[in-house]
């Protein structure tokens, strides 16, 4: 099972099952004749589904309710009754035997009811009783409990319920729909929200449709020789992401391999498989493109770039101070470029291709 999940997480990085999802794994660009590394099958006149999507009313309300849940704000309440599942603040103290005992007491503790762990009836003590009240709960410790001294022991809790927090979910009116949108009213904000579920699912299938054309051309490719210098680089950028997966977990590396369940031999030969098949896909793409007349131009690159830092929420200076590399040394790591080249291709794929309904 290890192994599995392994796996799963190297083909997660080796992006070889997300071509279409503008991220990759760095890749040279090939600056000569790749018709003398491989064949590429035909791409030319390859049929494809038509793309046919819809959205249901009830779709459209699901995703209203999650737009109101998105705005939901926590409020802390001085006042209520704690329940199965409330989040609450509260200050105790614990004493065996009339005496106090150690991280037997807190103050003002976050803990929410059925999840926080505590000994048996702690959390089902509190449920019913009124926000600002004090409560008394005469407990025992299990007595495989953590620690000796407690084990079996009978314990008095006396706990304040200082407050609770409640999440507001705001109310689907007009006022909502000016606050978080450009509309007035709610026919152009429900318009608007079928509109971009509509989008969604189209750019959806479309993109299953790009990954099934390009596994055709994939299958049909085959490689005459690998470029040596590429698959080199290929095998080494794979290793220095896991390294750094590593590192950010806080791993050593042999540590890491065990955890996963591989040696440094599997690891090795795992590596070259997926780098081999990497090397193939960017051979293709390249190829494609040259034939094509396609390509990413610098202004496109760093428009990518920009929105990819932006959207994401990160200034150049709190990316670097989080990947510890700036966003041009990440997108060519992740080969980002390569793979906004790939999109292009497909899109030309798709044009040569020939529509079928079924």
């Amino acid at each position: 099972m290890k192994k599995r999940f392994f796996s799963i997480g190297l083909i997660s990085v080796l992006c070889l099952t997300s071509l279409f999802l503008l991220s990759g794994c760095g890749s040279k660009l090939y600056n000569y004749d790749l018709s003398e590394y491989v064949k590429v099958g035909d791409y030319k006149g390859l049929e494809y589904k038509k793309v046919s999507v819809s959205v249901s009313d009830d779709e459209v309300q699901d995703k209203i309710k999650s737009n109101l849940e998105e705005k939901a704000e926590t409020k802390t309440l001085k006042s209520g009754t704690v329940k199965d599942g409330d989040t609450i603040d509260i200050s105790y103290e614990g004493k065996v035997d009339g005496k106090t005992f150690d991280k037997g007491s807190a103050d003002n503790q976050s803990i929410t009811i059925g999840q926080t762990p505590f000994i048996d009836g702690f959390t089902d003590g509190l449920i019913g009783k009124k926000v600002g009240s004090k409560v008394k709960l005469n407990l025992t410790f299990p007595k495989d409990y953590s620690e000796k001294d407690l084990q079996g022991k009978d314990v008095v809790f006396e706990v304040t319920i200082n407050s609770k927090q409640v999440e507001e979910v705001p109310e689907y009116n007009v006022d909502f729909v000016k606050k978080n949108s450009e509309y007035d009213n709610l026919k152009d904000y429900e318009k608007s929200v079928k509109k971009g579920l509509l989008e969604e699912k189209t750019t959806k299938a479309e993109t299953e449709t790009k990954q099934k054309l390009w596994e055709k051309i994939i299958d049909k490719s085959k490689v005459k020789k690998y470029p040596e210098e590429e698959l080199e680089a290929t095998i080494e950028n794979l290793t220095n992401s896991f390294k750094q997966t590593a590192e950010n977990y806080g791993y050593e590396w042999k540590d890491y391999l065990d955890a996963v369940g591989y040696t440094e031999k599997e690891f090795s030969k795992t590596v070259k498989k997926y780098a081999k098949e990497k090397v193939l896909n960017d051979m293709v793409c390249y190829y494609i493109a040259e034939k094509e007349g396609l390509e990413v131009t610098d202004k496109e690159y760093e428009d990518y770039m920009e929105n990819l830092m932006k959207s994401s929420g990160y200034t150049e200076k709190t990316f670097k101070e989080q990947f510890k590399m700036t966003i041009e040394e990440y997108c060519e790591q992740e080969g980002y470029r390569t793979s906004l080249l790939l999109n292009k291709v497909m899109d030309k794929v798709m044009d040569y291709g020939k529509e079928v309904s079924k």
